[in-house]
């Protein structure tokens, strides 16, 4: 186990999801917890959030009992509410545009493992998923159901199904390909450079349907409010970590992620050196993932990564690549499987 597994939160909320199917299948609650440190009791009400490596396990003993696929039926149970502030904040906003952006900027409050970022392509808005961490045998599962999750939160304010979108998976089919088509509304692809959703850009222009500039403001609090608590409960290396990791393309300084936690540069600073880290071994850490990331599953220029990874000139990025791998970026991008990688 990692130190995400142990620190990374998710919504209890999802783990109430998994246990009511569970139920519903009349499968025994005892086996579904084992493994994990969640009791049963604590859980039926409880809005405390669980820890990323008991959502796994649970999910991993759901699977063992009902078999691959068994997700794909949550998706009628992962209503705009089980998504909190996220979901409404979402669903409120003006356009469709405003929604985007409000999906990608706080989608770490209910799926920390997945970096959004969304780009024009041509006529396309295209989402890219990027994973930040590996989930083992869980992966699938994990960012499937992430995935109808943004399918749900995107549906509510348009008012309609997703006709018309392309999702692209970074896999190969899987044997349950059926019951996946069956559960995804957009057109699906498989053996993907990486996972990405994609729709006609006109969409952006579309007004909202539940749009109310009152309760969307008060809900972006909330969203910023329930992102501090969530770095305030983990280790200043994770905090820093994922604040770079959620705005790609424009890296923050350290006293701007010191800011957000309502600390000075240098507590954080203090607090990082005593997990025996430092700002910039991570940002150098985050650079070299991203770079791979890009590299393997975008269409951007190596001038274009560069660029989005804080570089002014693509040369000191070549430079820095050729340290890592000891190849140049072309070469890398040449070479590279699409599988899945290994984190």
């Amino acid at each position: 186990m990692n130190s995400k597994d142990h620190y990374w939160q998710m919504p209890a909320a999802y783990l109430r999801v998994f246990l009511h199917h569970a139920a519903d299948r009349q499968l025994p609650l005892g086996p579904l917890l084992q493994g994990t440190e969640l009791q049963a009791g604590r859980l039926r009400d409880s809005e405390h959030p669980v820890s990323f490596g008991d959502t796994r396990q649970v999910l991993r003993n759901v699977t063992r009992m009902l078999g691959p696929g068994w997700h794909l039926a949550l998706g009628p149970r992962l209503t705009l509410p089980s998504h909190g502030p996220l979901g409404f904040a979402v669903a409120t906003a003006a356009d469709f545009r405003a929604a985007v952006d409000v999906l990608l900027r706080f989608i770490g409050i209910r799926a920390p493992f997945l970096t959004l970022t969304g780009t024009v392509d041509e006529q396309r808005f295209v989402i890219r998923f990027f994973e930040t961490t590996g989930m083992g045998e869980e992966r699938q599962a994990m960012i499937e159901l992430a995935l109808l999750s943004v399918q749900t939160l995107l549906e509510r304010p348009l008012g309609r199904e997703l006709h018309g979108a392309s999702l692209a998976l970074a896999y190969p089919p899987p044997p349950y390909r059926d019951r996946l088509e069956s559960a995804f509304h957009a057109s699906l692809a498989f053996d993907a450079k990486g996972h990405s959703l994609s729709f006609p850009v006109a969409w952006l222009e579309e007004p909202c349907l539940m749009n109310d500039p009152a309760m969307h403001r008060y809900l972006l609090n909330r969203c910023d409010e329930e992102i501090r608590e969530l770095q305030g409960a983990q280790p200043a290396e994770l905090t820093v970590r994922q604040a770079l990791m959620s705005k790609p393309g424009q890296l923050p300084r350290l006293s701007e992620i010191a800011a957000t936690q309502n600390v000075s540069a240098r507590t954080l600073i203090r607090r990082l050196k005593r997990e025996n880290t430092g700002y910039q071994a991570i940002l150098e850490e985050v650079r070299r993932k991203l770079a791979v990331d890009y590299l393997r599953y975008s269409d951007m220029s190596i001038a274009q990564i560069a660029y989005r990874l804080g570089y002014q000139d693509p040369s000191n990025f070549g430079r820095a690549f050729r340290g890592w791998f000891s190849q140049s970026p072309g070469r890398y991008r040449d070479t590279a499987t699409q599988g899945p990688l290994t984190r």
